[in-house]
């Protein structure tokens, strides 16, 4: 259960820092645990420095974003935060560059026809490198958010880091649409990470919450901060939630949603989740329609963007 929430690590620390006793066969499992996520998060940080000095020799702005980047800004000792993969986002224009130049560095691509639409897979030996154009899905957000993100990086530690708040709008509304906010895949790893950063950061919500709104992310936002609140008393600005908050019948459907974990209990009924959900985080009906348009035409162009970005992986940097 604890690894499967991403959470083996930081129970060993809790657990060795206190000098718990009688744990039995327990603490060797998450000792032999924290052993593998340390020597995991050294292959992954040697694989992020591999990419961010590939990237820079080709004048390609890039980022880490997501679990990989902000165990780096919240954990004293980062590797106690497991990723399952490294994700790195660049402007959807230098896609074609930066895939030519990893393959050319040595990694190997890897595309997933149903996500070619705003990510890619690059494999370093055992690492695998989640690239990203988009954020989200296109369609999800009324405008794409990588060029404003990409105005806040700065190098922390040798690693391209988004600063503060450009990395909790990424918390706040990335779960809401890939992880159904607490759907089969969400983990509780990451609620952690969102009550750290609302405790040790100090958001600067007069520039997050405009560019939320006109985003049409509001809800989504919302959502995922009603899941937060639901497990922890993590501090959240009653203005902030007062922003956010869509209305009194679409937070009702929401609320039964995310209260009753319908969007783990009814995942086994194809794509019930992904539209009688994810649709109503959207807060209007132009933003829900906007993102059908927009995935009908994603799917008809996967084949084509497929067998384009396999073609640039195949060709020397």
């Amino acid at each position: 259960m604890l690894a499967a929430q991403g959470l083996s690590s930081l129970w060993y620390e809790l657990v060795t820092r206190n000098a718990l006793q009688g744990t039995g066969g327990l603490g060797d499992i998450l000792r032999n645990r924290r052993l593998a996520a340390a020597a995991s998060y050294r292959l992954q940080h040697r694989t992020v420095i591999r990419v961010g000095t590939c990237l820079n020799q080709e004048d390609i702005p890039c980022a880490l974003i997501k679990g990989a980047a902000v165990r780096e800004k919240l954990y004293v000792d980062p590797s106690v935060r497991p990723a399952d993969d490294i994700d790195i986002v660049v402007a959807a224009e230098h896609r074609d560059a930066a895939i030519r130049a990893l393959c050319g560095y040595g990694m190997t691509f890897s595309a997933n026809r149903d996500n070619v639409s705003h990510a890619a897979t690059l494999l370093d030996g055992p690492v695998a490198v989640d690239l990203h154009w988009h954020v989200l899905r296109p369609g999800r957000s009324r405008f794409d958010l990588v060029p404003t993100l990409l105005e806040t990086v700065g190098q922390e530690r040798g690693l391209p880091l988004l600063g503060d708040d450009a990395n909790l709008l990424v918390l706040l509304v990335h779960p809401a649409f890939a992880k159904y906010v607490n759907g089969c895949t969400a983990k509780l790893i990451r609620v952690i990470d969102l009550d750290r950063m609302l405790r040790t950061t100090q958001p600067d919500w007069d520039w997050i919450l405009p560019l939320i709104g006109a985003a049409g992310l509001r809800t989504a936002a919302w959502a995922v901060l009603h899941w937060q609140r639901s497990l922890l008393d993590t501090p959240v600005d009653p203005t902030v939630l007062r922003y956010l908050e869509p209305g009194r019948l679409q937070r009702r459907y929401l609320t039964s949603w995310i209260d009753h974990r319908l969007t783990a209990r009814l995942n086994v009924v194809p794509g019930l989740v992904q539209w009688a959900f994810t649709l109503a985080l959207h807060e209007r009906p132009g933003d829900a329609l906007r993102f059908i348009l927009q995935r009908a035409k994603a799917r008809l162009e996967a084949g084509s963007i497929l067998k384009h970005l396999q073609q640039i992986g195949r060709t020397p940097g």
